[in-house]
C-alpha cells in the first residue's frame, strides 16, 4: 500500500469520532473500530498508527469543527444579548451531536500532558478575548446584565450550559425523567439560560 485514500481515512475517523463521542466508548479498542469502520485493524494502524493517536486526532478535529461553527453561526453585528443565544444554540448543538465530548474532556482534566495539548490547540484569539469581556463590561454599565467580575459572567454562562450535558444520566435519574423528557427540557434550555443572566 503505497498511498493513502483520504475517502477511507475519513471514515474511519469518522467511525472513530462516533464510537468516542456518540457512544462515550472511549476505551473502545482499534479492533472494535476496524470493524464498526469495515476495515481491518492493520489498514486503520496505516493510517494511525495507534488508538491513542487516532483519539488525539479526532478530538483536535472536533474540537476545531466547534470553533468554526461558532465564527460562521454568530453573528458578530447583531446585539450582545443576541450573540450570546447564538452562542448557547451552537455549544447544545454540538453536545447534542456529540454528547459525550464534554464528558471526555472533564475525565481528562487532571492529565497535565493532555490538557496542555488541548489547550494549546484551541486556544482563544487574545483579541477576540478581550473584545468579549468588553463587551461584558459594556452590558454591566449599561444595566442589562447583573454587575460582577467579567470573568464570573463567563463561568456562569458556561456553566450552565455545560453542566445539565455533561451531567445528563444522573439528573435523568435524579428527576425520573426519560430520555425525550430530558430533551425537552434541553430544548428550553436557551430561554432559561437567557431569563438568568439577562434582566
Amino acid at each position: 500500500m503505497s498511498k493513502k485514500d483520504s475517502t477511507t481515512e475519513n471514515h474511519i475517523k469518522e467511525t472513530a469520532k462516533n464510537i468516542f463521542f456518540k457512544e462515550g466508548k472511549y476505551q473502545a479498542t482499534t479492533q472494535e473500530i476496524a470493524d464498526t469502520a469495515g476495515v481491518n485493524r492493520t489498514l486503520l494502524h496505516y493510517y494511525f498508527r495507534s488508538r491513542e493517536m487516532l483519539l488525539e486526532i479526532v478530538l483536535a478535529e472536533g474540537q476545531a469543527e466547534f470553533k468554526d461553527k461558532m465564527s460562521k453561526k454568530i453573528d458578530q453585528t447583531l446585539s450582545f444579548k443576541a450573540r450570546i443565544s447564538q452562542f448557547i444554540d451552537v455549544w447544545m448543538e454540538q453536545t447534542n451531536e456529540y454528547p459525550y465530548l464534554d464528558s471526555y474532556l472533564v475525565s481528562q482534566m487532571h492529565n497535565g500532558a493532555f490538557l496542555e495539548n488541548v489547550v494549546n490547540k484551541s486556544k482563544t484569539n487574545q483579541k477576540e478575548l478581550s473584545d468579549f469581556l468588553t463587551d461584558i463590561e459594556n452590558e454591566m454599565k449599561a444595566g442589562r446584565i447583573t454587575k460582577m467580575e467579567p470573568l464570573q459572567f463567563v463561568l456562569n454562562l458556561i456553566s450552565m450550559i455545560s453542566y445539565p450535558l455533561i451531567m445528563r444520566p444522573l439528573l435523568e435519574k435524579t428527576f425520573s425523567l426519560n430520555k425525550k423528557s430530558y430533551s425537552k427540557v434541553m430544548e428550553d434550555r436557551n430561554e432559561a439560560i437567557m431569563a438568568t443572566i439577562f434582566k
